[in-house]
């Protein structure tokens, strides 16, 4: 029998869309995206929980099928987090497992500061407390100039769109992401990487440059150590945007949590190496009687 699928949107209190996608039966499962990204990074993920589960994606404003909002220059990833419980009440998720990709991590923290009694479990997959943009850049030298172009583009965000979608219909981008270690050379298929270019060719940039703003200075860290359901942390071995370092740090810093490091994984280790992924949190989920 093929597991059912619901597709649907939840309205913020101020009057904001938010569309969601609910596969399967059974306990939730809240999966957010990084910025950026819709929600086909989970698509093996939801699939493989479906006869167990309800996985339940779903697209920040401005990202995927969610209208960009009136305001976009006030996405924020708290704004995010509380998104997230919107969508969980639309969907019937009194109660949710949280996992969270790359930024996701970060918006999953944040849910749980504002609903920690709604929370099963937290599974932070390639993603940091807060800092990624310096993690990303190898230290803090570079920030500032990042900073700098980060503003520019945001200032001028119609032309950046522009130039974004003439760099994406470049025949060498997918030849550059695996050369580079972006995405594993061997291991990530460029069908299941194609969705991204894609939606990012038809991403409304202001949301997404609000999103960059604010996790310039976002940090969960200070929220470690008061939480108190079991968490696996998941990184990627050869992530370049959230080395296995800061991985670790969270990990640690979270009582009780444990961390796999995937071999070989990049930042899109979802869809290089989804059986390995799914397989980790069902056998999480089901060691620590969440599911």
């Amino acid at each position: 029998m093929t597991p059912p699928v619901r597709v649907g949107s939840a309205e913020a209190p101020d009057g904001a869309v938010l569309c969601w996608r609910a596969e399967g039966t059974g306990p939730a499962l809240l999966c957010s995206n990084g910025i950026g990204i819709s929600t086909f990074f989970w698509r093996r993920l939801a699939q493989h929980f479906a006869p167990t589960h309800t996985g339940v994606t779903w697209d920040y404003r401005g990202h995927g099928r969610t209208p960009v909002p009136e305001h976009p220059e006030g996405v924020t990833v708290a704004q995010c987090a509380r998104d997230l419980w919107t969508v969980a009440e639309r969907v019937g998720a009194g109660e949710a497992v949280l996992l969270g990709h790359s930024m996701g991590a970060q918006v999953s923290l944040e849910a749980y500061r504002l609903r920690p009694g709604g929370v099963r479990a937290l599974v932070p997959v390639l993603g940091a407390a807060g800092g990624v943009f310096s993690s990303f850049l190898r230290g803090t030298a570079l920030t500032p100039l990042f900073t700098f172009l980060l503003e520019v583009a945001a200032r001028n965000a119609s032309l950046a769109e522009k130039g974004l979608r003439a760099a994406l219909q470049l025949p060498f981008v997918w030849e550059a992401f695996r050369a580079l270690g972006m995405v594993h050379p061997d291991l990530c298929p460029r069908e299941e990487f194609e969705p991204y270019f894609q939606h990012l060719s038809q991403l409304d940039l202001r949301a997404y440059f609000a999103l960059a703003r604010d996790l310039l200075s976002h940090d969960a860290s200070a929220l470690l150590a008061e939480v108190r359901v079991p968490t696996l942390v998941i990184a990627g071995e050869r992530d370049l945007f959230t080395p296995v370092a800061r991985s670790r740090e969270l990990a640690e810093r979270i009582p009780g949590a444990e961390l796999l490091v995937v071999r070989g994984g990049t930042h899109a280790a979802l869809v290089e190496q989804p059986e390995l992924i799914s397989l980790a949190v069902e056998k999480f989920l089901r060691l620590h009687g969440v599911a």
